[in-house]
């Protein structure tokens, strides 16, 4: 039988099957002393007890909650330790049961506490009780030795019991880790295959364009990245460039963005002519459509270029910021009042438009995701939109690589050694003097 350690449920009813028959074992041990000792009352009780424990043993893995078992087994020790004090008095012992088998339902029933804190309130009290209570034997008629027997017995299986349930719950504690060892070095190892599958997928040899300078940067927060850069070009010269950020993080996010490279790729392609608004809903309504029941959803902005005039969408991205060399400042595209509306969210309308920039020679569209003006240093202040524009304006003579160079050190100085929260991806795009 394999048993699912990291299961709760399954671990409780293992520690419960075990529980079970170290009872049924202790009660035929009573079983054969009251036999021995023709204590017929303890005796004709312990064949109820066995036959109950026998049930419990036999049915324990049927049990869809053990509450009700575990009730029945904890009633059934309590009657019979009263029973067993009574007749052999308080000397013996017999109650410290009570006390392991209240102590018990905090390993069964993990966090239900509206069951574990009764159980053993009550049955602490009943401990309480009887260690407050000193009477004699009801049988007398057995000599000093054998109580003392009987109550040295009683402790050695009491303490028995706890050494068994410590040892049996430490094993599952461990086999539990191991479980979850194994499983986060194979997700690991899936990550990392993950991670060079879309490297490989996004890989693009450095070009030359024409009349543009190009430069890109993307961190991942996880081995796989969330943010997609995609440029559309024909040999030297540049048609468009997109980037897309996908909602979420790690392999789903990863995955997606493999899938809308290519829908976005296609669309853009297929009709040169069409308005480049239209073409965004038509790939809103592809992605929606083959990413099925993937709840992920992605902002982005995509970009057409005809000679120095951009054609720009904005679908809920960040805005993208324009560098005016003549001016040396920057300014924010912002979205227009009438456009909204994110990317493969199903039954959440739309309404994409596009807007027209003119870049001169030395003039730079820079595009980014959120986690840039997001990132946090270990003082948890925020990078923010002023650190970034004063970024820009500063290296905004040099080629677009070193920019891009520049600013992300500028970024990972202030991070410092903070953790990352978010992808980081940045475009340059710089019209050639």
């Amino acid at each position: 039988m394999n048993f699912n350690f990291a299961s709760s449920q399954q671990r409780t009813k293992i520690l419960f099957w075990i529980t079970s028959l170290c009872s049924l074992v202790y009660h035929l041990v009573v079983f054969g002393f009251a036999f021995f000792l023709k204590l017929y009352p303890l005796f004709y009780y312990n064949i109820v007890s066995i036959a109950i424990f026998a049930f419990l043993v036999a049915f324990t893995f049927k049990f869809n909650s053990l509450i009700i078992p575990y009730t029945l087994l904890i009633t059934e020790i309590i009657v019979h330790q009263v029973l067993a004090s009574y007749y052999l008095g308080s000397y013996c012992g017999f109650y410290y049961f009570i006390l392991l088998m209240g102590l018990l339902p905090f390993l069964f029933f993990v966090n239900n506490f509206k069951v574990s804190v009764p159980i053993s309130t009550i049955t602490s009290l009943i401990f309480i009780l009887f260690e407050n209570m000193n009477f004699p034997p009801a049988y007398n008629s057995l000599s000093s030795s054998i109580f003392k027997i009987i109550r040295y017995t009683n402790i050695s299986i009491a303490i028995f019991a706890i050494f068994t349930m410590v040892m049996v719950f430490t094993m599952i504690v461990f086999k539990t880790e191991k479980n979850l060892e194994n499983r986060n070095e194979f997700l690991n190892t899936e990550m990392k295959l993950a991670s060079i599958v879309q490297q490989s997928f996004f890989k693009r040899e450095p070009i030359e364009f024409e009349n543009w300078e190009l430069a890109y940067y993307n961190l991942p927060m996880a081995a796989v990245s969330g943010d997609m850069i995609d440029v559309y070009h024909r040999q030297r010269n540049i048609d468009g460039v997109g980037i897309f950020d996908v909602s979420g993080h790690g392999l789903a996010s990863g995955l997606v963005t493999m899938l809308v490279k290519n829908i976005i790729h296609q669309e853009f392609y297929k009709d040169t002519e069409s308005d480049l608004a239209e073409m965004l809903e038509r790939i809103n309504s592809r992605i929606i459509q083959e990413k099925g029941e993937i709840k992920n959803y992605l902002t982005g902005i995509l970009i057409r270029i005809n000679g120095n005039k951009l054609e720009l969408v904005n679908a809920g991205h960040p805005y993208p910021v324009v560098y005016k060399k003549d001016l040396k400042e920057c300014f924010y595209i912002e979205r227009l009042p009438a456009s909204f509306g994110a990317i493969g969210m199903n039954d959440m309308p739309t309404c994409y438009q596009s807007q027209f920039v003119e870049l001169n020679p030395g003039d730079e569209l820079i595009l980014y995701t959120d986690g840039i003006t997001d990132t946090e240093n270990g003082l948890k202040e925020v990078f923010g939109k002023e650190n970034f524009i004063a970024a820009i304006k500063q290296n905004a003579d040099l080629p677009a690589r070193k920019q891009v160079a520049n600013i992300t050190d500028t970024l990972a100085a202030f991070r410092n050694s903070a953790a990352l929260k978010d992808d980081i991806t940045l475009i340059i795009l710089r019209r050639k003097l």
